[in-house]
């Protein structure tokens, strides 16, 4: 018998036309993804049923819903999909900013097992948030949070079911592809930057069903944190201001093939100053918390094809 090896584990996804429900003949567009996976979380109770030999009389099923999350790196035009079903926008000329449209997808992780493979089916999967960290001499580096209603077992393709290959667009990097980064009009020496997108999902269990219906959805949350090189009370100032401003910066390496994030309004939070030991530099951390802003008519907006 063959074993599953985690190199072979491919991730497709296909867009519902209704929630839960798998396309007749999908067409799974294949995930560029480095690790992580969903699964199924069962809810269980415990009989309290008094028994003089002191025994359990039963353990029973309450539910059965299914999350997990993909970790990946940002390459061009391989997530767009993704980015606007967490923001629930839609990509209107290029530009998506977060909104509240819903969409809901089919994952399917398929696990090679030579002559018949197999295959975990995700219908009700939506997308719950994401974040992005940009670390100095590291890759960009992602990772997305799903919701799902069920996982079905199969040892087959969906009838009809056709798989589209992944592009094959350069990763990104902090140092080589970050450009034109400003915190509230300064341009700081940043080591990091985190950036957290919430949608603060919620199942909704029903009586007569083992499943959610469609997921709960609460406020949108953007939030991250910034470690800069200490180089003056500027940034610090700002902080024990309780100052706002916005956040941008473009990713990419090829011309038309970037990303512009723009935050238009964020407000510094908790931060401080760190000194470190006798080896280390002092450093300012600016967590933030993003807030609707009104010129932009969002919290957060992402353009691509920027030159």
């Amino acid at each position: 018998m063959a074993f599953a090896s985690g190199s072979e584990v491919r991730v497709g996804y296909v867009a519902e036309s209704a929630f839960g429900t798998t396309p007749a003949t999908p067409t799974f567009k294949v995930a560029r993804v480095t690790s992580g996976g969903m699964r199924t979380n069962k809810q269980t109770g415990v009989s309290d049923e008094r028994r003089a030999d002191r025994n359990v009389s039963d353990v029973f099923l309450l539910g059965l819903a299914a999350s997990g999350s993909y970790d990946a790196e940002l390459s061009y035009a391989s997530f767009d999909d993704w980015f606007e079903a967490t923001l629930c926008g839609t990509w209107a000329t290029n530009v998506l900013k977060n909104g509240v449209t819903r969409r809901s997808f089919t994952f399917e992780e398929t696990r090679e097992l030579g002559a018949t493979d197999s295959f975990s089916r995700f219908p009700g999967t939506e997308f719950n948030g994401f974040s992005l960290s940009l670390a100095a001499n590291g890759k960009a580096e992602l990772s997305f949070d799903l919701m799902a209603q069920k996982e079905e077992l199969d040892d087959a393709i969906i009838t009809g079911a056709t798989y589209t290959a992944s592009n094959t667009k350069a990763i990104m990097t902090a140092p080589r592809s970050v450009s034109a980064l400003t915190v509230a009009g300064d341009t700081l020496k940043v080591m990091s930057l985190d950036l957290e997108v919430t949608n603060n999902m919620r199942e909704r269990p029903e009586v007569g069903s083992l499943y959610s219906n469609q997921f709960g959805v609460g406020r949108l949350e953007v939030t991250g944190t910034i470690e800069a090189y200490f180089e003056s009370n500027d940034a610090y100032q700002n902080v024990l201001d309780h100052g706002s401003g916005a956040l941008t910066f473009t990713i990419g390496d090829t011309t038309s093939e970037k990303y512009t994030f723009l935050l238009p309004k964020i407000i510094f939070t908790d931060g401080q100053v760190t000194a470190g030991g006798n080896d280390d530099d002092v450093m300012v951390s600016i967590p933030f918390q993003a807030v609707y802003d009104g010129s932009e008519t969002c919290s957060i907006k992402i353009t691509r094809a920027v030159a």
